[in-house]
């Protein structure tokens, strides 16, 4: 009988003649390593929408709070990844699903505004076309 060898960890596999991993984190390990790129980059993206939504609500268990944005950016916050927009005449905030941040700076520190999104936000709607003819308008 011919031995068998996991094909990420390679320890000895035991078990259905067919087998090819000793369990369910190698054979995921390698579907994943073999995912083609594009499926890879959205994976990525989504884990870092995640790891933002997650430090918002890590900061904000009120519903309304303000951070420092350098410490946000030392926990690995990445500012370019938001699910979507709402502006405000305050300005725009930038949503990670239902958590979302206003930058303000306040006495020459820059700063997050992190709100919980609210129902009355679900009634906003933003059309990036809008500000465009907005714009051509005047």
């Amino acid at each position: 009988m011919e031995v068998k060898y996991c094909l990420v960890c390679q320890e000895k596999l035991i078990g259905r003649s067919d087998k090819k991993f000793c369990g369910s984190q190698c054979r995921t390990t390698h579907h994943n390593a073999h995912r083609p790129l594009h499926e890879q980059t959205m994976r990525q993206i989504n884990s870092d929408l995640r790891h933002n939504r997650s430090l918002m609500a890590q900061f904000c268990p009120g519903g309304k709070t303000t951070v420092e944005k350098s410490i946000l950016m030392k926990l690995g916050y990445k500012f370019e990844l938001f699910t979507h927009v709402f502006p405000f005449s305050k300005g725009t905030y930038f949503f990670c699903y239902d958590y979302g941040f206003l930058p303000i700076v306040e006495k020459g520190i820059e700063k997050m505004l992190i709100v919980k999104k609210q129902s009355y936000m679900n009634k906003l709607h933003f059309h990036p076309w809008d500000i465009e003819i907005i714009k051509n308008k005047k």
